[in-house]
């Protein structure tokens, strides 16, 4: 009976998959993500693409159509600050999901795989367990929240390594390469199109007084553009058109506010562009015009642009904007220089009259070098440096035209994380980071494999 109905509804589980393995997904993710930000529904927006997301899981063993969902709900979820009470009411969307989600694990079974960042990541999920040792106090380790980012951020995330290891690989229905640069791509449309509904929504406000407004999920916003920002560049080696989308993206950061997306946005907009110059030749001409272009029209428009810019200019010189961060700096040298050895450990919460988290998390000091002197101390520093050692050796192993645009994304969290939590915050910034670990050693094809000579010189 029951294989009879498994038969019956073959037919059309087959052509599901057809379709969550094509563009159209995506394509249909983002309508329905715009169609969410548009009317204000973000919460139940959340949850339908949680239910997506897990009726994907459950329908195939491929992680892609999976973390399209969930790059695209993430968009939606940094909207949701303080939602507690409105995502409640939705309760009696609670067991699909988790029938879809359990279902998977039925239907195929969980492999774990070591992979060639498994000794990096170890060593930092040690570090991670391990610090505050002998300084830190049971109550502040033990805490529900100090727990849960300890394990996602050590063994945790070595367990999902192992699982995307073992999951990851080369599939025959599509190009892998192409179908992340095209999924990062939309993400960045997808972001401009929540940016502009925040400024259309607020286009009274706006009007009057013509500057960058302000929004709570600005750093957010910011970080997620900086890592799809290097796909575009990428596309457009093959189709040039999408050189645009990757210069929309920083234009899209500048408009969030974000002080930290402004300098380091641009840093990494001028790594892409260098980049993109040297593998692209056939393009260099048009690069250059747009360039000239560009720098032309800044140079006429030059009040407009900084008065439009007047609120994340006015912060960036601001000393009492700059405060916390700073005095965070100092003292997460003095939490170092009190436990060198181990650091204070992550659940330290002694810095709260400095930076006043917020409820569940923890007292971070938005700066990730001083987050692993300062929680992990020197073997933090060992560790995390042997991880980074780690991940350039396995891109130097696997050398594709693809794999050093996803270094570049990378490079632009590192950078993001000089003044933000970053790359300690488990989703979906040190997640996707893992997730890019992995597919530049599983996923790279034997043709793709070269050196940046030969892209060169091929292109």
């Amino acid at each position: 009976m029951i294989t009879n109905c498994a038969d019956k509804l073959r037919p059309v589980e087959n052509k599901l998959k057809s379709f969550i393995f094509s563009k159209y997904f995506t394509i249909t993710l983002f309508a329905l993500g715009a169609f969410f930000a548009f009317i204000g529904a973000e919460v139940f927006g959340t949850l339908v693409f949680a239910l997506i997301i897990t009726m994907t899981f459950a329908l195939t063993d491929d992680f892609i159509p999976v973390l399209e969902g969930i790059m695209f709900v993430t968009c939606f979820a940094i909207r949701c600050k303080n939602s507690f009470d409105d995502f409640i009411k939705f309760w009696w969307m609670a067991p699909p999901i988790v029938i879809f989600f359990l279902l998977h694990f039925f239907r195929y079974k969980v492999k774990f795989a070591k992979g060639k960042c498994f000794g990096g990541i170890l060593a930092a999920s040690i570090a991670t367990t391990i610090g505050g040792l002998g300084s830190l106090s049971l109550k502040e380790y033990f805490s529900p929240t100090s727990l849960f980012f300890v394990f996602l951020l050590g063994f945790g995330m070595l367990l999902i390594y192992m699982y995307l290891s073992a999951t990851l690989k080369i599939r025959d229905e599509y190009v892998f390469s192409q179908r992340i640069a095209f999924m990062m791509t939309a993400i960045i449309l997808f972001l401009f199109v929540c940016v502009f509904e925040e400024y259309f929504s607020r286009r009274a406000e706006f009007l009057a007084n013509p500057d960058v407004l302000a929004f709570q999920w600005r750093n957010n916003a910011s970080t997620i553009l900086m890592l799809a920002m290097p796909f575009p560049f990428m596309l457009s080696v093959k189709k040039f058109p999408y050189f645009f989308v990757g210069i929309l993206s920083y234009i899209t950061i500048l408009c969030t506010g974000s002080r930290g997306g402004m300098i380091f946005g641009l840093v990494e907009l001028v790594i892409c562009i260098v980049f993109t110059l040297v593998v692209d030749k056939p393009h260099r001409k048009h690069i250059f015009a747009f360039l000239g272009v560009a720098a032309g029209c800044a140079l006429i428009a030059i009040k407009p642009i900084i008065d439009m810019l007047s609120y994340t200019l006015g912060r960036l010189v601001d000393f009492n904007e700059n405060t916390i961060r700073l005095q965070l700096i100092e003292r997460g040298w003095g939490d170092f220089k009190s436990n060198v050895l181990f650091g204070r450990g992550l659940g330290y919460m002694g810095n709260s009259d400095v930076h006043n988290n917020a409820k569940f998390t923890l007292c971070w000091y938005h700066c990730s070098p001083i987050q692993i002197i300062g929680s992990f101390g020197l073997v933090g520093v060992a560790a995390y440096g042997y991880l980074i050692i780690n991940r350039i050796k396995v891109l130097k192993e696997n050398v594709s035209l693809f794999n050093l645009f996803v270094f570049i994304s990378y490079i632009g969290l590192e950078l993001m994380s000089l003044v933000n939590p970053g790359i300690f915050c488990p989703f979906p910034y040190l997640f996707l980071i893992t997730l890019y670990m992995v597919a530049i050693e599983k996923c790279t094809p034997d043709n793709e494999r070269t050196t940046l000579k030969k892209i060169i010189k091929h292109q």
